[in-house]
């Protein structure tokens, strides 16, 4: 303890001075070396990889807003593209109903005439038969008529000249 009775903090000796300032550099030395280097080179990467993750982050976001922007653009050209075909639909559909409309009047059109056509030819038919039987009856019933007049020599002499004064 002699040794310490000399020691004073308030007023530090040379000896002491020297040997802490000594001590504290060997011991800054050492920490440089072995703890500060690696503590800085941890904090240096720990910043690089920061700053990458956020370089990244931001490309990650640039791409999701164009990603966004081309999703809207897709989908208003498939609403735009839906709306053509539909529209398209429609026009074909109806361009499709007039076509069938159209047909059908002129099929109608078509069998309507060859109808009143036939009736025509029917009834020109019908009729030019029925002038044969009445053409063939009234010959018939003359031929009765005239037989049942000129079964005497003076009738058939009376309408010979009674002939012969109408053809002059």
């Amino acid at each position: 303890m002699l040794f310490l009775a000399d020691f004073s903090v308030i007023k530090p000796d040379v000896g002491l001075i020297f040997w802490t300032v000594l001590i504290f550099l060997v011991l800054y030395a050492i920490l440089a070396k072995l703890a500060w280097k690696p503590i800085q080179n941890a904090l240096s990467k720990r910043n690089h990889d920061i700053q990458e993750s956020i370089d990244e982050a931001k490309l990650v976001q640039a791409q999701m807003a164009q990603l966004k922007d081309d999703n809207q653009k897709l989908l208003a050209e498939a609403r735009e593209e839906s709306t053509r075909i539909v529209a398209d639909a429609e026009a074909f559909a109806k361009k499709r109903r007039d076509d069938s409309v159209n047909e059908a009047k002129d099929a109608a059109r078509k069998v309507s005439e060859t109808a009143q056509r036939d009736i025509a030819n029917m009834r020109d038919s019908a009729m030019a038969d029925l002038k044969k039987e009445v053409g063939a009856m009234a010959i018939g019933i003359a031929e009765q008529v005239l037989r049942k007049e000129l079964k005497s020599d003076v009738n058939q002499t009376a309408l010979v000249n009674e002939l012969v004064k109408n053809l002059n």
